[in-house]
């Protein structure tokens, strides 16, 4: 079903208010392909029907828009070049400066089905128990996982990927790490034991979550205004300690946005410290 220049507007709007998701001009094609069946199932006959049937307050109906709406986009070890740096030098810096009897906190924000932290989860496995990492355990760590869409953190808590999920960035020495189980690969229990799920939407409070010693925003600030991704940079600079890690996107860049933070590089990847 077509959809009017006006219906668009009122469309785009709410859905802005709803994720802060920005649906520029010209695509209409996105509103029309990730909604017409939800408008379908509703059994509305316009875009200005299931327009006020969203803005009545369906919550279940809600979920289903901002869930079909945003990009889910993902891949286990996506990008690579991160992962290096997380790898070899960002995870044993905050080891190096733990404090006794607290853990290393890491959130993954817009996680969405999961294959970051449990990417995230399997190199602490390797590196806890290599031979150079020393009085440090896997329950000293912890990671959040968060995203807007309670249909992907669903799935992304059963930790179970096909074999094309699989196939995608994942590289062999890692298949330990996963048990086949028919057409489906899960993800080994010791790994999803360090990961914790919830739903959270980025222009929500992030108090409930607590304080973090490393941030990955990644992929998701491209979607926002640039209002929006500066309040949002600025609430997880709050999360931080003092010359705390934030690692975004390849694509994304603080550059002339913020004084909060400042960069480094630590090989290819530009990582950002909370600047004291």
């Amino acid at each position: 079903m077509d959809i009017s220049n006006k219906e668009f507007e009122l469309l785009s709007k709410h859905i802005y208010g709803l994720c802060g998701l920005i649906i520029g001009e010209g695509k209409e094609y996105l509103v029309v392909n990730r909604l017409k069946h939800l408008l379908k199932n509703k059994g509305c006959k316009s875009w200005l029907e299931f327009y006020n049937a969203l803005r009545s307050g369906n919550e279940s109906l809600r979920e289903e828009v901002i869930s079909a709406i945003n990009t889910h986009e993902t891949s286990f070890f996506r990008d690579n070049h991160p992962f290096n740096a997380i790898r070899k030098t960002i995870i044993p810096n905050l080891v190096k400066i733990k404090k006794p009897n607290r853990k290393i906190r890491i959130w993954c924000a817009a996680s969405s089905t999961g294959q970051e932290p449990y990417t995230l989860s399997m190199i602490i496995h390797d590196l806890v128990n290599s031979v150079g990492f020393k009085n440090i355990r896997l329950e000293d760590f912890d990671i959040v996982a968060t995203d807007i869409s309670k249909h992907v953190i669903e799935q992304a808590r059963k930790g179970e990927f096909s074999k094309l999920e699989i196939s995608r960035g994942l590289p062999a020495q890692y298949a330990k790490y996963f048990k086949e189980k028919g057409c489906r690969w899960k993800v080994s229990d010791s790994v999803k034991s360090l990961v914790t799920f919830q739903k959270l939407n980025l222009l929500d409070s992030f108090g409930p979550l607590g304080k973090f010693d490393f941030v990955l925003c990644r992929n998701v600030l491209i979607y926002f205004d640039e209002k929006t991704k500066l309040k949002i940079i600025h609430r997880i600079h709050a999360l931080l300690p003092d010359k705390g890690p934030l690692l975004l996107g390849a694509t994304e860049t603080l550059a002339g946005q913020t004084n909060r933070f400042v960069s480094t590089l630590e090989g290819p990847v530009i990582l950002y410290r909370k600047k004291i």
